[in-house]
């Protein structure tokens, strides 16, 4: 296992509000500032909003992810934080992505508010492998449509 790379799953509550065109505007405003400055600490990832939450996976090396993390822990475009995973990885599924975006959905998808409740530690973490695995199947189909 690549011990250097850490990847973290989250949702988090979207404080975005406004119409959809002003959303998609706020969105595409954190994607330009992201992938300006993933790439230049080595981080990728992508990035879903789904009925009003945010579903994100980040990855590069440990100190960069703790960094970044803790700039969106208090981005006050973020609440209800709930990290699923942060785990060192054998390798990246973005990495062809600064910031990938997944979509931009008005109907909340993965079942995003009984995770955010969910005590059980478990299905935390399988949560967020399937987070992980999920928002791949996104981004790769998001692509094609490009």
């Amino acid at each position: 296992m690549n011990s250097n790379i850490y990847s973290i799953a989250y949702f988090s509550k979207s404080t975005l509000n406004g119409t959809r065109e002003n959303i998609v505007q706020g969105i595409e405003s954190i994607l330009k500032i992201a992938r300006a400055k993933n790439t230049e600490l080595g981080i990728t990832g992508a990035l879903l909003y789904s009925g009003g939450y945010f579903s994100q996976v980040i990855e590069g090396p440990l100190a960069s992810l703790e960094d970044l993390f803790e700039v969106i822990q208090n981005d006050p475009r973020h609440s209800e934080i709930k990290v699923l995973h942060f785990n060192p990885v054998e390798g990246r599924y973005f990495s062809d992505w600064s910031m990938a975006l997944a979509g931009v959905e008005d109907q909340m998808l993965l079942g995003i508010d009984k995770l955010l409740k969910s005590p059980d530690e478990l299905n935390t973490k399988q949560a967020g492998l399937h987070l992980i695995n999920i928002l791949y199947d996104l981004v790769r189909r998001h692509e094609e449509v490009d």
